[in-house]
């Protein structure tokens, strides 16, 4: 199994709650990141990822700290490359908002300054609000916006192979000649990301990507079903079901007892702010078919879920009685790996998913990355 770490962008990126967003570190403190980047490091995460965005979830999430100030994926990235020796550095960068000439450029500085460790989650950018914000029009249609993303991708890629030579990439979307400037890529092809769940999304992520990551919700055969979807996609486009790892995107709440655990986790879920919630919700379900499948039916129960680690599981107990829940999860939809949502992310927090771990490596699903020269 691979695991990764959301990375906390926000007072109270995971949870729409005023309470939360204050009992976090302060978003900005530039000190509690370098600590969350060591501690994540040396308990044996894969990676962390970036996400991002141009625009607010709305007044109430704003009020309650929830995605606001959310910083720059790309700017403060770099302070968890320079804080550790090994663990991935995932950014989210929009194909639509900026071009791929800016995109390989700060993808291949990236991919520098972390000795080869960065991963890029290359999005359409689909919010309307952003376009707007932009100047753009908001008529793209759904599919069209993953061709978008496919030829900005073989752009950057095309930029990033110049090395020095000139380069003439002609597109339906872009046309670019000149020589581009260095430095290059460390890694021959940065990992790519998408969490695209339509068709047109699998499909990129069939033919592009290396990791997909998507909500692990309470219907597991839901999650089942997707997961054999994109392997089968996958191997129709030429490639091993392998070779796209998939990454279960999935809260958690750990104690010493499990009590204990279950006591903060209702502190938690009561905490949530129905106003934000709602507003959450509303986003998520206007733009997302897969959501409204999931989610559909009464809109204050689906609110409620969603402004708790965005719909995903939230898995409660002591380390060994998440472990069990994980290989459960594992054992039923075939996920071979987990993007951790921290609705509390100071680093003592973060620190205890270092005590799940050795359960999965007794159970022969997981090993230290130094053991496998901390592939990703």
């Amino acid at each position: 199994m691979r695991f990764g770490l959301m990375w906390p962008n926000s007072p109270s990126p995971n949870v729409t709650s005023a309470a939360v967003a204050e009992r976090n570190p302060d978003v900005l403190d530039v000190d509690a990141h370098i600590a969350l980047a060591r501690t994540a490091e040396s308990i044996g995460v894969d990676f962390v990822f970036f996400a991002d965005g141009y625009t607010n979830h709305g007044e109430h999430n704003a009020r309650v700290g929830h995605g606001e100030p959310c910083i720059s994926a790309p700017v403060w990235a770099p302070l968890v490359m320079a804080s550790t020796e090994h663990i991935g550095v995932v950014t989210t960068m929009h194909a639509r908002y900026l071009s791929p000439v800016v995109l390989a450029r700060l993808g291949a500085n990236l991919d520098v300054l972390s000795g080869g460790r960065w991963g890029w989650n290359i999005v359409p950018g689909a919010k309307g609000s952003e376009a707007k914000l932009f100047g753009l029009a908001d008529d793209v249609e759904h599919d069209e916006r993953y061709a978008v993303v496919a030829e900005t991708l073989a752009a950057v890629r095309t930029l990033w192979d110049a090395r020095g030579k000139p380069v003439d990439f002609k597109g339906k979307y872009y046309h670019l000649q000149g020589v581009p400037r260095g430095p290059y890529p460390v890694q021959q092809s940065p990992l790519i990301f998408n969490a695209g769940v339509s068709p047109a999304g699998q499909e990129f992520i069939a033919t592009n990507a290396d990791y997909a990551f998507f909500a692990v919700v309470e219907d597991l055969n839901k999650v089942a079903s997707a997961v054999k979807q994109l392997g089968d996609r996958t191997e129709a486009a030429g490639r091993s079901r392998l070779e796209v790892n998939l990454a279960g995107s999935i809260g958690y709440v750990l104690d010493s007892s499990s009590s204990a655990a279950r006591e903060k986790y209702e502190w938690v879920r009561e905490s949530v702010d129905m106003d934000a919630a709602r507003g959450w919700a509303k986003g998520f379900l206007s733009g997302s078919q897969t959501y409204q499948q999931n989610f559909g039916g009464e809109f204050d129960e689906a609110a409620r879920k969603i402004g708790l680690a965005a719909g995903s599981q939230v898995l409660v107990g002591t380390p060994a009685e998440v472990a069990e829940q994980l290989i459960e999860i594992h054992r039923i939809t075939g996920l071979r790996g987990f993007m951790w949502l921290s609705l509390l992310w100071d680093p003592a927090e973060v620190a205890q998913l270092g005590e799940v771990f050795p359960y999965l490596e007794k159970a022969g699903l997981w090993e230290p990355p130094a053991t496998r020269r901390w592939s990703w």
